[in-house]
């Protein structure tokens, strides 16, 4: 990860990711403040990936509650360009998504709790696909946080391993 002076304060003020349309990990509950309720537009935040020193915005609705994860981006037939949802949990653990009744393709960004992205997956739809033969996408390393952009998002911007999420306000948090 590359020093980043803002990097600690954005990422107290604020720091989100979490998983695929589709179904993740648990979170732990844990919960250090009142988080959002849901992921409607009224909840998204703002933020920015940091590739090489330079930024590029996004806004990602959060998804922190067990039913918000579990629901993710299922049956959405668009995104809007750099426009996402972040997965929030407890705290970092290896995880994986798939993409049942997931329209849009991905790419799915695993990032650590300390806002570093740790690796990217691209998701295709499968339409039809029973649960048993859903692809499984997997973080290389534990993730807190997981983050849903419309796929060629990260060849596009160069978000890859290495790279930092920066959260233009307050941390979401897990709902307990």
């Amino acid at each position: 990860m590359k020093a980043n002076a803002s990097l600690p304060v954005a990422l107290a003020a604020l720091v989100v990711l979490a998983g695929c349309s589709g179904v993740g990990l648990p979170g732990d509950g844990t919960t250090t403040q009142e988080p959002p309720r849901t992921t409607d537009v009224e909840e998204n935040v703002s933020a920015a990936f940091v590739v090489d020193g330079e930024r590029v915005s996004v806004t990602l609705e959060v998804a922190n509650a067990p039913e918000e994860r579990s629901r993710g981006l299922m049956y959405r037939q668009s995104l809007p360009r750099n426009h996402g949802m972040v997965f929030v949990y407890g705290q970092a653990a290896p995880r994986t998504f798939w993409m049942k009744n997931t329209l849009v393709p991905l790419d799915i960004v695993f990032v650590a709790a300390n806002g570093t992205v740790v690796d990217v997956a691209h998701a295709d739809p499968q339409p039809n696909a029973t649960d048993a033969e859903l692809r499984r996408y997997s973080s290389d390393a534990p993730a807190k946080y997981v983050v849903e952009m419309r796929q060629g998002f990260a060849n596009r911007t160069g978000v890859g391993p290495g790279a930092e999420l920066a959260f233009n306000e307050s941390r979401p948090t897990t709902e307990s």
